[in-house]
């Protein structure tokens, strides 16, 4: 039987397919490219994209930084939720390069 793969909290993902697939909504530490291309797929599956919080990854450990936090709109509707996401990918192209690790937060519509 093969063994199935959890979510590890100490570690930073590199690939966003690791976000759906082990449900790491809230607590995965992604690289920008990683949150940037889950936000994306999140519009293409139906995922409403609430908050993004950057931090600095410490190899292990992750640094939330309090200047570093978007928060999306307030209607997870499927009209809005293409713009919002869209703007969550702008949040995290501008944020300075020293924020290297993010917690998406989203929710399905």
């Amino acid at each position: 039987m093969a063994e199935v793969e959890k979510l590890v909290l100490n570690k930073r993902y590199m690939d966003f397919m690791d976000f759906f697939n082990l449900d790491g909504s809230a607590k995965m530490k992604l690289t920008r490219d990683a949150a940037i291309a889950t936000c994306e797929y999140a519009s293409e599956i139906g995922f409403f994209v609430w908050r993004i919080e950057g931090g600095v990854w410490h190899n292990p450990g992750f640094e939330a930084r309090v200047d570093s936090i978007w928060d999306g709109g307030f209607d997870p509707g499927l009209s809005a939720l293409i713009e919002n996401n869209e703007r969550a990918v702008s949040f995290l192209k501008e944020e300075p390069v020293e924020i290297d690790a993010f917690i998406v937060t989203t929710t399905v519509v």
